[in-house]
């Protein structure tokens, strides 16, 4: 419904002639109290857009955004996958957002009111709860009869390792958002971008980058580690200190882990074997990591378009960004 703001009623009747502009007034008030029913509905939709997510249901995600003082929600939910961890994970491809049809069964957006504010911290999320608090009461629930969800998911750092993806080699993608043509350093099948240990030399990649930013450009691959200095990068240097041993040959206790072996070096420091030039003892090799495991951070802003709420539509809302941190572990088969 319009927004009435009827301010300044003061009429002061002097004669007799006012009388009919009186009548045009109290008309144009019996026009808003039947269309009204007596109240001036506002409702603002420009919520904070820091958006939260219920995961506890095993059919559905809740998405929503609260507001106090009145206290309201907004939330979408949409249909979860048997795997699904997040709605979203893998990024979208430029200017190619993903949609989703607001069709009131499945895919669902609300707009409530509640008689309180609604508890919302990291270990209590009452909008979550199977079972909702008794002295919790939904005052007035509008759902969208239609609209269209628009999310662009974006991925900075596929697998958390300190490198951009977008410095790893993953290329474009394609019209499904993959990256066919996206670099594999070591060949195990496994493009740089999701690889946790790009040359397979048992040393994790994120131990074996720039982390200082001495550039200050934020891109490891500009000055990165270069242990001998042979021009290729440590985290890409599959004997890191050029001493003829393979890095993942100077595993002493053949723990997967070359970096837990120390000696002297030169200077007199504890260094790991596959650092020290001095140690180039050949302890075979314990086999690769057993498992590929990473920390991917996601990041989705979601507009809602052409929504009806019943009581009010529009084009556009800015629904707000979720945020959500997913550690994955792939298995290698033997």
């Amino acid at each position: 419904m319009p927004r009435y703001n009827l301010t300044n009623g003061l009429f002061l009747l002097k004669t007799q002639e006012n009388m009919r502009y009186i009548l045009v007034v109290v008309f144009a008030l019996l026009l808003v109290t039947s269309c009204d029913d007596g109240d001036i509905i506002t409702i603002d939709l420009n919520f904070d857009q820091t958006l939260s997510l219920c995961d506890n249901n095993t059919e559905s995600f809740i998405i929503y955004d609260l507001r106090n003082d009145p206290s309201e929600s907004l939330s979408l939910i949409i249909p979860r996958g048997v795997n699904d961890v997040v709605p979203f994970f893998n990024p979208t491809p430029t200017d190619t957002p993903q949609t989703i049809t607001i069709n009131n069964s499945t895919n669902r957006f609300l707009y409530r009111t509640y008689n309180r504010d609604i508890v919302d911290t990291a270990t209590n999320q009452e909008l979550c709860d199977a079972v909702v608090p008794s002295d919790l009461i939904i005052q007035e629930n509008y759902e969208a009869t239609g609209g269209t969800v628009e999310v662009t998911v974006t991925v900075i750092d596929d697998d958390g390792d300190g490198i951009p993806s977008e410095f790893e080699g993953r290329g474009d993608a394609d019209e499904n958002g993959d990256f066919p043509n996206a670099v594999d350093t070591d060949g195990d099948t496994i493009p740089d971008y999701l690889d946790q240990d790009d040359d397979d030399d048992n040393v994790l990649t994120q131990f074996e980058i720039d982390t200082v930013n001495v550039d200050a450009d934020d891109n490891p691959t500009t000055n990165p580690l270069d242990t001998d200095g042979d021009g290729t990068p440590d985290y890409l240097d599959t004997d890191d200190d050029e001493d003829g041993v393979l890095t993942i040959n100077e595993d002493q206790d053949q723990n997967f882990n070359p970096r837990d072996d120390l000696a002297n070096d030169v200077n007199e420091m504890l260094t790991p074997h596959y650092l020290n030039s001095i140690e180039n003892i050949d302890y075979g090799s314990p086999g690769k990591l057993p498992t590929n495991e990473y920390t991917r951070t996601i990041t989705s802003r979601i507009f809602i378009r052409d929504y009806n709420l019943e009581i009010l539509s529009g084009d556009l809302i800015d629904f707000g960004t979720l945020i959500n941190t997913v550690t994955v572990i792939e298995e290698f088969e033997d």
